[in-house]
């Protein structure tokens, strides 16, 4: 197995190991519940509306996330450390040899724990974070949604990527080996040529309202190459990609940043929640130097999570290697913009925000206020607050099955900071905003639309400022 074939829960097909597959066969027919689907009450329907996504429900991707496609994350993430063994020897000491044996034991428990649609147990770990799990496990347990297929969609997916994190974390030797940090880099690297190619067109760009939708549109594709839906790159204008545009509001986020209350108030900020490393993360930094070299802004603060996440997502680590990959590099044009960039985090015209716990929590953004109330001030006092990716825009809904018309402002619930574009190209079964019987339109064409990557949405709701 190379290093690249570890996948996330929308990753590609590979082989399971031989206890694994019983649960492959399973697949035939999903038209009738099987014994595993009798034994845990799972309702043989898609999920209803207003009700949060969850396993479940056989119809919905939730099911097949850990009916599948998790045990096969864990079996490759297990045989990848197993093949790395020496690596992390030499990168961790000797002394890592044994905990990377307990690790690896860890790991097939929490496994098999998913196989079996185990209770949720406990952190006893010594992370700042733990006694807050604790508490909001406790919470799910009297609700009798403690389990892999009972509940909450995003709970449980958040719940699995905290406990490999405290598997690798009590282990002293082990505690800051990200896990996943060799995949990222690895498709950074592969894919240099797009890259410089992106650059080369777009790092020379004026201020005007084409080039601003165009830079918003690379970073909204910059997505569909993350790692779990990685596919072969074509030589496409990104303007033949606005057919799969469901809905555009990128000229209405034009129209905030030049001619909105903001557009007079110095300094004007933007946040951008970060989804993916490699590609996106490199058009998400192309996004943030347009905005400031244009003056559409003052000041770009970029969010990543606190620990290795849901296999791509970007961490401080990997924030700060790209900008050491890009500065170090042998093509000119790539080092420039390294250069480039770190001169803008040196002035602080774009900064990296502390870690915030918050985007590793289960809870959904309503919750931020209560949760995380400096991050909410935080964003508050920017113009615009710009969430990249579908599990920002799970959390954004809260995992909630919306009817699909739901205007995106109601989506959001109470959770307005500051004015919220999403950027996401759709990966999973959840949507708002979309127009009239777009979704039953498309579900017609091909009943897995929703989870092939090929479609997207550019949605804005404006915070009224007084």
């Amino acid at each position: 197995m190379t290093e690249l074939s570890i996948s996330t829960i929308h990753g590609s097909q590979s082989d399971m190991e031989s206890d694994f597959s019983s649960v492959h066969a399973e697949e035939v027919d999903v038209n009738f519940p099987t014994d595993f689907d009798k034994k845990h009450n799972i309702i043989i329907n898609t999920t209803p509306q207003l009700e949060a996504l969850s396993a479940r429900y056989k119809y919905s991707f939730a099911y097949k996330t850990f009916r599948e496609r998790v045990p096969r994350m864990l079996n490759e993430l297990m045989s990848c450390m197993k093949e790395k063994e020496d690596r992390i020897m030499e990168q961790c000491g000797d002394y890592a040899r044994f905990a990377l044996s307990r690790v690896l034991w860890s790991l097939d428990i929490l496994r098999n724990e998913v196989l079996a649609n185990e209770m949720f147990k406990h952190f006893h770990d010594k992370d700042s974070d733990a006694n807050d799990w604790n508490g909001f496990i406790e919470k799910l347990e009297r609700r009798e949604k403690n389990q892999w297929f009972s509940a909450n969609w995003l709970h449980a997916e958040c719940y699995l990527y905290r406990r490999i994190s405290a598997a690798f974390r009590r282990e002293e030797t082990l505690r800051d080996y990200d896990y996943f940090s060799s995949q990222k880099m690895c498709a950074a690297r592969n894919i240099v040529y797009l890259m410089h190619t992106v650059l080369k067109e777009l790092s020379q760009l004026s201020r005007s309202r084409d080039s601003f939708q165009l830079m918003l549109k690379v970073s909204l594709w910059g997505n569909r190459y993350d790692l779990s839906l990685f596919k072969a790159l074509t030589d496409k204008p990104i303007g033949e990609y606005d057919k799969h545009l469901i809905e555009d509001q990128s000229a209405d986020v034009w129209r905030l940043l030049t001619e909105g209350i903001h557009s007079s108030v110095s300094p004007v900020t933007v946040d951008i929640v970060l989804d993916n490393a490699g590609f996106e993360l490199f058009t998400d930094l192309l996004l943030g130097e347009y905005l400031v070299r244009t003056g559409l802004v003052k000041k770009v603060c970029y969010h990543v999570k606190a620990i290795p996440w849901f296999v791509s997502d970007v961490t401080a680590n990997d924030f700060h290697w790209m900008l050491r990959f890009l500065r170090d590099h042998h093509i000119t044009e790539m080092s420039a913009f390294g250069r480039r960039l770190l001169r803008l985090f040196r002035n602080r015209s774009m900064t990296l925000c502390d870690n915030s716990s918050f985007w590793t929590r289960p809870q959904g953004c309503r919750f931020m206020r209560e949760l995380s109330p400096c991050l909410y001030v935080h964003l508050s006092f920017g113009a615009l607050a710009i969430f990249k990716g579908d599990l920002n825009y799970r959390k954004l809904l809260d995992d909630i099955n919306l009817n699909p018309t739901t205007p995106f402002s109601e989506g959001l619930g109470d959770f307005l900071p500051t004015s919220i574009c999403a950027l996401r190209v759709i990966k999973s079964d959840l949507y708002c905003g979309m127009p009239h019987c777009a979704v039953e339109w498309l579900t017609e064409s091909d009943p897995n639309w929703m989870l092939s990557g090929e479609k997207a949405v550019i949605q804005l709701a404006i915070k009224p400022r007084p």
